[in-house]
């Protein structure tokens, strides 16, 4: 019981439609056909009833005797071969005479008893009967014989063969028959096409789907105009396959960053660590000598302090990179960007340090990480440039209708301007190839900026990730004259 529904379940969509579609036809075929022919017999019968209506017409006024003698005595005699059957009774049923052409090929028509009773159950209205042999059928009419004075004298059946109208029914059905299976076949094999055309982007889209399942995430599906359905999934489709390509190369390229940290971490760490153990190891063994000793503890604390550093660095960047953005509120400048500077000076007192801003200038952002930025930033700039060489802080505001179109949306508070500060220095400077990538981790340049100087290597990349966090951003340009501009950009407040 349950194998038809199965195997229309698995049957291919094409088939299912094509077969479906070819049911449906069948079925109009066969209404129109069987009304077309109903109206068509309908016809040709009432056609016949006309015709046994005018050949009645003369047999009811004739006298029951002008019947009953060869002739009739009349100039018309209504008993001559035709191709009309007559039977005449008397009143009882009795048949007094009959008549029946030799072409007809069939014998007279079976119409039961002709008394009057059944006469007026008759009624004028025309019956189909078989032949009195079985042979054939017949168009009967029957009526009341009437003398001149009007008087009922006996009863006539006038009757004409069905065979014109069921040859002409056969002939039809067959002609029906033959068109309604040519047009099946013809509007099958278009319809299979036509399905087949149509479902062809679907085989696309399943082709292109085993290729993405075998990793080729690059496949995209061609499903034609969107207007259509088929068109509009692979559009949707592609999409789809667009996010998870990017979804994908985002993963890809975190995962090989995260190997490039971890590398270049071990690394950092390694030149410190030989140097701990080393030095442990040598005065182990009684290696180093007394008066070295203090020398040596100088350079362990060196590298552990260089560790210190690194991994104290590691973990903002971790935190930094897990946890929530920071709460801003609106932050002063003047004096943030003063204690820098004076910050600056104590590490290097014959540096010239030189602050410009406004004294109500403020941004959005969270204090105490701009301030580690503004810290990392001079840092840099003592230790990669010469000692005593310039370095200017500067702040100011840009008005929103100053910002580019992309300024203006990716920046909170975009509707009241930027402010921009930069720190200016005056040393060898950042090669145009090396100011996308300084702001990486562990970033290796092929320049006077080394972490020779004592530098983790990660300076710059928490810089990044803290002025991301408040909505800015950062970029390395070039210093009218030679050097490095740190430029940072943040939502004016």
């Amino acid at each position: 019981m349950s194998r038809a529904p199965t195997a229309w379940r698995n049957a291919p969509l094409r088939v299912r439609l094509v077969a479906l579609f070819s049911v449906l036809l069948v079925a109009a075929l066969s209404a129109v056909g069987g009304l077309a022919l109903t109206l068509l017999q309908r016809s040709l019968v009432t056609e016949l009833d006309e015709q046994l209506a005018g050949a009645a017409q003369p047999l009811v006024s004739q006298s029951l005797e002008s019947f009953d003698r060869p002739g009739g005595g009349s100039t018309g005699d209504p008993l001559r071969p035709t191709d009309y059957a007559v039977i005449i009774a008397d009143t009882e049923g009795s048949v007094v005479t009959s008549t029946l052409s030799q072409d007809s090929g069939a014998s007279l028509p079976d119409v039961g008893s002709m008394d009057l009773a059944t006469v007026e159950e008759w009624g004028n209205s025309p019956r189909t009967v078989p032949s009195q042999e079985g042979t054939g059928q017949w168009r009967v009419l029957v009526a009341p014989l009437s003398s001149g004075e009007g008087t009922v004298v006996g009863t006539a059946a006038v009757a004409l063969p069905m065979s014109s109208v069921n040859a002409t029914m056969s002939t039809m059905v067959k002609a029906i028959v033959a068109i309604g299976i040519g047009v099946l076949v013809a509007v099958g094999v278009a319809t299979y096409l036509v399905v087949r055309s149509s479902l062809r982007p679907l085989q696309q889209i399943e082709t292109t789907a085993a290729g993405i399942a075998a990793g080729d995430l690059s496949k995209r599906v061609q499903g034609g105009p969107e207007t259509t359905e088929v068109g509009s999934l692979a559009a949707s489709l592609n999409t789809m396959l667009g996010r998870i390509e990017e979804s994908f190369e985002v993963q890809r390229a975190s995962e090989e960053k995260m190997k490039r940290f971890v590398s270049d971490a071990s690394h950092e760490l390694r030149t410190p660590l030989a140097t701990v153990k080393g030095y442990s190891e040598l005065y182990r063994l009684g290696g180093i000598p007394e008066s070295e000793i203090a020398g040596v503890m100088t350079r362990i604390e060196g590298s552990a302090t260089r560790m210190e550093a690194l991994v104290h660095d590691l973990l903002t960047l971790a935190r930094l990179d897990e946890s929530a953005p920071p709460a801003v509120t609106r932050v002063p400048l003047a004096g943030l960007l003063q204690d820098a500077a004076a910050e600056l000076r104590a590490l290097d007192p014959e540096r010239r340090v030189t602050v410009e801003v406004a004294p109500d200038l403020a941004a959005l952002a969270e204090e105490a990480g701009l301030r580690r930025v503004l810290t990392n930033l001079l840092g840099n700039a003592a230790k990669y440039t010469p000692s005593g060489s310039p370095v200017e802080i500067l702040a100011h505001r840009v008005p929103a209708d100053a910002l580019e179109p992309r300024q203006r949306e990716g920046v909170e508070g975009g509707e009241v301007g930027e402010v921009v500060i930069e720190v200016r220095d005056h040393g060898p400077g950042v090669p145009e190839r090396d100011r996308a990538r300084i702001f990486e981790r562990f970033a290796r340049l092929d320049s006077g900026r080394t972490r020779d100087a004592g530098g983790t290597g990660l300076g710059l990349s928490i810089v990044a990730s803290l002025v991301a966090a408040m909505s800015g951003e950062v970029a390395c340009l070039p210093t009218p004259g030679g050097g490095a501009t740190m430029q940072i950009r943040l939502p004016s407040a």
